[in-house]
């Protein structure tokens, strides 16, 4: 994974007749989107979660315009001038350098961030996360078991502890939801 890169938003339907599409914010900040002057865009699936967002990895569009807040807000790109082209991108992830993105709290992480980690419990190392998959409320973690085999892990407090994204590690309290 290119931890250079990273995903803030998905794009959504067209809005209005110029072309501009909604964003969803991964962060919930809008404040950074107004900044950007070209993007790449990659279709968020649980491969290309793995497959890294560098430079040379997805569609690369240069912005026209950035407009609304929160969930109001909408992006335009060049090249995609009405509804109809511009839903052709709907779906897709918006993915800028890391210096580009919102600016992270402490304890925050991005999706991207997890990818790769180790799952671990007791200090024992159970499995590593090879996606992050959109759950409803909270997403979940596709688990990739040393024998090859993959197992969906609920990203909740109740199953997840600590994340040391420097240390490459997630505590696992549930290890039970590996033998399923």
């Amino acid at each position: 994974m290119d931890r250079d890169f990273v995903s803030i938003g998905r794009l959504g339907a067209p809005k209005g007749v110029r072309g501009d599409l909604k964003v969803h914010s991964y962060s919930g900040e809008s404040a950074h989107f107004r900044e950007l002057r070209d993007v790449a865009l990659r279709p968020y699936t649980a491969s290309s979660q793995t497959a890294g967002a560098g430079k040379e990895h997805g569609l690369r569009l240069e912005v026209l315009r950035v407009e609304g807040e929160g969930p109001s807000l909408t992006i335009a790109f060049k090249g995609y001038p009405s509804p109809e082209a511009a839903r052709a991108l709907t779906g897709l992830d918006i993915v800028v350098p890391r210096a580009m993105a919102a600016p992270l709290n402490p304890g925050e992480w991005y999706e991207d961030d997890l990818v790769g980690l180790a799952l671990i419990s007791g200090g024992r190392r159970m499995a590593e996360v090879a996606s992050v998959l959109e759950g409803g409320a909270e997403p979940w973690l596709e688990a990739l078991l040393p024998e090859g085999r993959k197992v969906i892990v609920p990203f909740r407090n109740a199953y997840i502890g600590q994340i040391d994204i420097a240390a490459g590690t997630i505590e696992l309290l549930a290890p039970e939801l590996l033998d399923e």
